[in-house]
């Protein structure tokens, strides 16, 4: 009994196992794996993760057993967050009081645990290479971004280095409206697993057809960029966003709050219609400074400004409390607690088993409150803000809910916390996607950089230096509207995926019960 798979395919299922060894795998998967990280900002080589993802299915396909693949999968995964997430040594070891032995090894063992997602990919995928070099095209990008959709969810969700961040400037960013960040991770898959299948086959036929597709997929990515589906709603709004650079090592001290509170209002004084503070700039309960934000407020009406700032609240009795952006001034409605919170360092999971870490790493306001209730913009003078605070502008499915009322995104951060490091100019992409899916221009405050106006296309407009105390002045212009991404969240990139893996599937059964 030969398989149609078999019978099509023009080599043998294992034929470069006589000139790769499983040892040579391995390695070649780890470099992949770490080569990827280069399509990601601050690098931006893009076309690289085409040639990395389509060298990675090759060799799950290639491998001889289910346990290679595993290891072939889990070898890439080391590669990819080894390089792309090593910044978090940084948070546990310079701010975190954690010493370096044991920030070492809290680092690498996320990334261990990171690795697992590749590895499981691989274990799948191998298993439904039966149906051949179709696999390429089907299973391959289909498996790659339900596991990548899994990651973003489970544990609270860890969705950094998702493919389709790498695509803001290529031609597949035009998807980015019509099905999220997900859907251009599945493009890129499918275009990737593209080029792999023309380098198995090395036929005219199939290289001609397949790119030919390819080709298509561009070309449509790009005519969607060029379509805006939202508009223009209000006049341009001038917004100074207040960048203190006040050092993580100090921020948090009592002694030195009337320091932090004394740079941020003297790069306060512009005008400006609306003026915001990142993340933490208040290092404190806002209760704790009333007497000063009185004074503040006061001074900021007379020069005809509002003034938003990152701070905490407290419920009553001080047994919860949020990590919090706030018009100063303003009523309780003027404020938004944050909701998706990051483990370990807002939270501290399973404390109960973990008592021993959390007495080792001592990270300030590590034991948050999640905000709960209605998810709504802040109105500023007729403008409607859709809030996220640092991590949450990863969670593109979960801003969703502020739509269409949001006319600009605020995202306050403080990437302080990952020192020089490639963390922040991945977390500004991860931003500029959002602006992209929702169409929406972003205002991004952080502490130490890099703050910036992003525009509803997903480009930065202007930034400001990293490392330094500055304010960057510009007018942002409302939107309103929806893009398709607002219907439909990832429901798109998860059906099409769903559909790939079907029709895979249905070949393997075909392969199953087909005689010559």
């Amino acid at each position: 009994m030969i398989s149609t798979a078999e019978s099509t395919d023009h080599k043998p299922l294992s034929s470069p196992a006589g000139i790769l060894s499983q040892f040579k795998i391995l390695l070649l998967s780890l470099a992949s794996g770490a080569l990827s990280v280069l399509a990601f900002a601050p690098f931006g080589l893009w076309p690289i993760l085409y040639v990395t993802i389509a060298g990675f299915f090759l060799l799950i396909y290639w491998c001889r057993t289910s346990r290679a693949s595993i290891l072939t999968g889990y070898f890439f995964g080391l590669g990819q967050f080894g390089a792309g997430v090593y910044w978090v040594y940084f948070s546990l070891h310079l701010f975190g009081s954690a010493i370096a032995p044991l920030a070492a090894l809290g680092a690498l063992l996320f990334v261990m645990l990171l690795a697992i997602f590749p590895a499981i990919y691989a274990a799948l995928a191998w298993r439904c290479r039966g149906a051949g070099s179709i696999w390429f095209l089907l299973a391959a990008p289909a498996i790659w971004l339900l596991i990548e959709w899994v990651r973003s969810w489970i544990f609270t969700g860890f969705p950094w280095l998702s493919l389709g961040y790498s695509t803001l400037q290529s031609p597949l960013a035009g998807y980015a409206p019509v099905g999220g960040v997900f859907l251009n991770s599945l493009l890129l898959a499918l275009c990737s697993g593209a080029l792999a299948f023309v380098v198995y086959r090395r036929t005219l036929r199939s290289t001609l057809a397949v790119m030919l597709a390819v080709g298509l997929i561009m070309a449509t990515g790009v005519k969607l960029n060029q379509r805006s589906w939202t508009h223009v709603s209000g006049d341009p709004v001038s917004v100074t966003m207040v960048q203190g650079n006040v050092s993580q090592e100090l921020k948090f001290l009592p002694n030195l709050l009337d320091d932090s509170l004394r740079i941020y209002s003297s790069l306060s004084e512009t005008g400006a219609d609306l003026v915001i503070w990142p993340e933490s700039a208040i290092p404190t309960f806002f209760s704790d400074v009333k007497e000063w934000e009185a004074d503040f407020v006061a001074a900021a009406e007379a020069r005809g400004s509002v003034v938003m700032s990152g701070g905490f609240l407290a419920n009553d009795d001080y047994t919860e409390y949020y990590n919090s952006i706030r018009v100063l001034g303003g009523t309780d409605d003027q404020v938004y607690t944050k909701r998706h919170l990051v483990p370990f360092g807002e939270f501290i999971p399973f404390r109960d088993l973990l008592t021993v870490l959390s007495s080792l790493i001592m990270i300030p306001m590590s034991d948050l409150t999640a905000g709960s209730g209605p998810l709504k913009p802040i109105n500023v003078n007729g403008v409607n803000y859709g809030m996220s605070i640092c991590f949450e502008d990863a969670f593109g499915g979960e801003m969703r809910a502020q739509f269409p009322d949001a006319n600009v995104l605020i995202n306050i951060s403080n990437d302080a916390w990952f020192g020089d490091s490639t963390a922040p100019h991945q977390h500004l992409e991860i931003a500029a996607m959002r602006s992209l899916e929702f169409q929406r221009p972003m205002l991004r405050v952080t502490n130490t950089g890099i703050s910036s106006l992003i525009s509803a296309k997903g480009q930065i407009v202007e930034q400001g230096p990293q490392f330094e105390a500055t304010s960057l002045t510009v007018d942002v212009i409302p939107r309103s509207g929806n893009t398709p991404f607002v219907f439909f969240g990832h429901t798109l990139a998860i059906g099409l995926a769903t559909v790939l893996l079907l029709l895979n599937w249905l070949l393997l059964k075909r392969c199953e019960t087909s005689v010559e």
